[in-house]
């Protein structure tokens, strides 16, 4: 009978969302409307202690500072320094722009853990430059959207940082256990870009008769002459230095993750001031903009904590275990219902949120049928990813679309293929889960 009142908490969320209400406060208010309906007044105060213990904890701590990390190397303009020194060197392939965005995509999310933030440093730069020499804008904004999903999946990833907050498990080994599935992704979104360049050539700008090779070979020996090796090496070893200092002290069990990320932050700091772009009016932006973010999600890990409290109390996630153990189902059709669920909501909703509104509801009930915790928290981020580009509400499509003059129907429909990539890398992740576990198990 427990497991039926899922049914009036999910309407009550949905009309506290869809009314316009903030996230963390729809999560919150409904928490509270059932912990007076069904439990009693009595219980309230476990809300404030709640509260407490979750806005005093060092784990709050971590996704604040990467965050911080991320705002300092995305306002310190090294997403472009990144971008040109591979667009560099790789734009001599047939849609070597489109690749080099992937991969600038792929190193600027191993250092700010944002989708959004990904797609829109890099989107900047990058749309404009595939568009001038003659790619089409539907597959250069669309390219940007897809990489920059990898941003809420290689480690430092937000999203997994609330994920094992919310459901307890290791934090270092949920950040660790996202590479691998992330270097996959990127590797298959190449793949893809390189294929299609070659059936349709017209979508990196060259004709059926090559034409516009030529201009090409011109502009990368004019690009190539502008800088030295030493100086492109200047550029971006600093940042890999970086990205390998954060995730080989959480790797290697040296540092925590929230002593990692406090690593993260001093080396961007470091890195800022040597190239001489640090300056009062940019720390006081970063550091705003990184108060506004860590607030909104330690609000709604509070909320999520709670509405988790009610539903441990009444057991409502205990009975949806024993009645799904119990009808018989396969465990991989529950799985693919699930997964249907979550490339729905992560259409229409935050991140974050998504992960906070139903992990409470379906974690137990996946670890009692034999998934893996840290698998479960990496196949739940991928089909968040997979809905930040699902037309017609896919997050990072809008993102493209304000920092762009690219139409709207253009990046939907450029998209669509990214999307199939994407679910062929859900599919195989969920056939191989040794992608996933791997690297937690060498800890």
């Amino acid at each position: 009978m427990n497991a039926l009142i899922i049914i009036p908490i999910i309407i009550i969320l949905l009309i506290a969302l869809f009314i316009g209400t903030p996230v963390f406060c729809g999560i919150g208010f409904t928490a509270v409307a059932l912990l007076m309906l069904l439990m009693g007044s009595k219980f309230i105060n476990q809300f404030g202690l709640i509260a407490y213990l979750q806005g005093t904890s060092t784990n709050q701590l971590v996704a604040p500072m990467f965050i911080l990390m991320a705002e300092l190397l995305s306002r310190g303009g090294l997403a472009e320094d990144v971008y040109y020194v591979l667009n560099k060197y790789l734009k001599k392939l047939r849609g070597g722009l489109a690749i080099s965005t992937t991969l600038a995509c792929t190193v600027f999310a191993a250092m700010c853990g944002s989708s959004p933030a990904t797609a829109a440093s890099i989107g900047k730069i990058s749309v404009g430059e595939m568009t001038k020499r003659g790619y089409d804008k539907g597959f250069s904004a669309a390219t940007v959207a897809a990489g920059g999903t990898l941003g809420v999946m290689i480690p430092p990833s937000v999203v997994l940082v609330g994920y094992g907050i919310l459901t307890e498990t290791s934090i270092a080994q949920l950040l660790v256990a996202g590479l691998l599935p992330g270097l996959m992704l990127a590797a298959l979104l190449c793949v893809s870009i390189i294929i299609r360049s070659y059936f349709k050539p017209g979508l990196v700008g060259i004709d059926k008769n090559n034409k516009g090779t030529d201009t090409l070979r011109a502009e990368i020996a004019e690009a190539e002459s502008k800088t030295t090796v030493r100086e492109d090496l200047a550029k971006i070893v600093p940042i890999l230095v970086l990205i390998v200092l954060v995730f080989g002290t959480m790797y290697t069990g040296v540092a925590t993750p929230t002593e990692s990320a406090g690593i993260g932050v001093i080396g961007a700091m470091i890195i800022l001031l040597f190239k001489k772009k640090m300056n009062f009016a940019m720390f006081r932006e970063t550091m705003l903009g990184t108060s506004k973010t860590g607030v909104m999600i330690m609000f709604m890990m509070i909320a999520g904590f709670c509405l988790s409290y009610v539903v441990s109390y009444l057991g409502i996630a205990t009975n949806i275990a024993r009645l799904v153990a119990g009808s018989g189902l396969n465990r991989w059709i529950i799985m693919i219902l699930i997964y249907v669920i979550w490339l729905i909501l992560g259409a229409l909703m935050d991140t974050n949120a998504m992960i906070v509104l139903t992990i409470p509801f379906v974690f137990e009930t996946l670890v009692s049928l034999g998934f893996d915790p840290l698998w479960i928290g990496v196949v739940s981020t991928l089909c968040v990813e997979i809905g930040m580009i699902t037309p017609p509400v896919g997050l990072n499509l809008f993102v493209l679309k304000s920092s762009t003059d690219v139409p709207m129907s253009a990046i939907i429909k450029g998209s669509i293929p990214y999307v199939v990539i994407l679910l062929i890398g859900l599919v195989i992740l969920s056939a191989f889960p040794g992608i996933t576990l791997l690297l937690p198990s060498t800890m």
